[in-house]
């Protein structure tokens, strides 16, 4: 009896211990895939109105898919990102959700982290805030899309959009321009 509850025990433990293996190798696949992962580039500065967050379908539960709607809403309506020293903990709690389990559906649906999640949303606000004004600066675009740090923000653009700020807003800046001289010749055609 005893000899059987010893060989069950050893099963269990080494079940467990299979399973800790697996589930360490596999947490660090993904650490470095995330690592390894190419920067996304938005092909031109004008797309940077389009949603593009990709939402996969590797759901843990049924409700993680309204979790995501609510918190894509919530991001969109109240704009947590902006205050720069946000916490998971103030986001889990407006979606009456715990830290850990918007944590896992973050990293599971947009394949970021809760600080990646954060500045992806903060660089699209900076571009949406040069689009209105582009005679503001780098530092203040940093500044208004909720960054604490001009380092943070220039890796976190780079990251998103394959160019450092300065080098979209040019770009930026040269696509409209080129667009008006368009928009002008047109209507001078027209005007014929």
């Amino acid at each position: 009896m005893i000899q059987t509850l010893f060989i069950a025990a050893s099963l269990l433990i080494a079940a467990l211990a299979v399973a800790c293996v697996y589930l360490y190798k596999r947490n660090r696949n993904l650490q470095q895939s995330e690592l390894q992962s190419p920067v996304r580039p938005y092909p031109s500065p004008e797309m940077v109105a389009e949603d593009d967050i990709s939402v996969t379908g590797n759901l843990l539960c049924d409700n993680h898919q309204i979790i995501v709607d609510n918190l894509m809403e919530y991001f969109e309506r109240e704009k947590p990102y902006l205050k720069p020293n946000v916490k998971i903990l103030e986001i889990a709690d407006a979606l009456k959700t715990n830290k850990s389990y918007l944590s896992r559906i973050i990293n599971s649906h947009f394949k970021k982290n809760f600080s990646q999640f954060i500045n992806w949303y903060r660089v699209r606000e900076a571009m949406d805030h040069f689009i209105k004004d582009n005679s503001i600066d780098i530092a203040t675009m940093a500044d208004k899309s909720g960054f604490k740090s001009l380092t943070t923000f220039n890796t976190s653009f780079t990251r998103y959009t394959g160019m450092t700020p300065g080098e979209w807003c040019k770009k930026f800046k040269n696509v409209a321009k080129n667009e008006m001289v368009k928009k002008d010749k047109r209507e001078r055609k027209t005007a014929r």
